[in-house]
């Protein structure tokens, strides 16, 4: 079996990390919203995968989290947060809004003959986990505290764009009126791990953390997940 290689750009025959085992981490819904055919088109792509390998004789394990904490529309603490748009616009509460959302996405699962994966699980149950991560990658140097936030160092890493054919130097802020500099970041790649500091004022969904009553940012929210 041959797959395309992002990191290589080739195509290279799959070789599993474990010899009868694939572990795959997909991306799940934001749950403000019914999916649109853009987003299901990404989950039959998936579910076309998971059934190749299995037809090919792999015990695949399937892991895919649900966003139903706050979601913001881009790294720099811009634009709206989608679930409590959701909420204001259908008067509810941010938790009705993603239990009702929830339910609809897998009805559209189901009847798109998507297969489950064999794990699912809620950004909201994993804030303990958000956290533990976020301590040690303070610990280590590769996060830093800064005007009430925790962001990533991405100038920790040789090459942070490694899947991505750019540079460095084109990469611009505010290349879209609705997003503005974050002057807290020592790099402007540098992106949010958790929000104590945020233009919202009343977030519906906070937590306590060792930096103040907050929530996470959605790049920590898959990485542990995937863990």
């Amino acid at each position: 079996m041959k797959l395309f290689n992002s990191l290589t750009k080739t195509v290279e025959e799959f070789v599993p990390k474990n010899k009868d085992e694939v572990k795959i981490y997909t991306c799940g819904p934001t749950v403000y919203n019914f999916a649109h055919i853009g987003n299901l088109r990404s989950y039959l792509m998936e579910d076309i995968l998971v059934k190749t390998l299995q037809y090919n004789g792999y015990n695949v394990k399937r892991v895919m989290n649900i966003t139903d904490v706050g979601h913001l529309s881009n790294d720099n603490d811009e634009g709206e947060d989608k679930m409590l748009k959701g909420a204001k616009r259908e008067n509810k509460t941010v938790q009705e809004i993603a239990l009702f959302y929830t339910d609809a996405f897998f009805n559209d699962i189901k009847a798109l003959n998507i297969q489950m994966p064999d794990v699912i699980e809620p950004a909201t149950h994993c804030i303990d986990s958000f956290i533990k991560v976020i301590s040690e990658l303070i610990k280590k140097g590769y996060a830093y505290l800064s005007g009430g936030n925790v962001y990533f160092d991405t100038s920790k890493l040789e090459k942070y764009h490694i899947f991505y054919n750019f540079k460095q130097e084109d990469l611009g802020v505010a290349v879209r009126e609705s997003v503005s500099e974050d002057s807290n970041k020592k790099n402007k790649n540098d992106f949010a791990l958790w929000f104590t500091n945020s233009k919202f004022e009343h977030q519906a969904l906070v937590w306590d953390s060792p930096w103040g009553i907050g929530y996470p940012g959605w790049h920590i929210e898959c990485s542990c997940i995937a863990m």
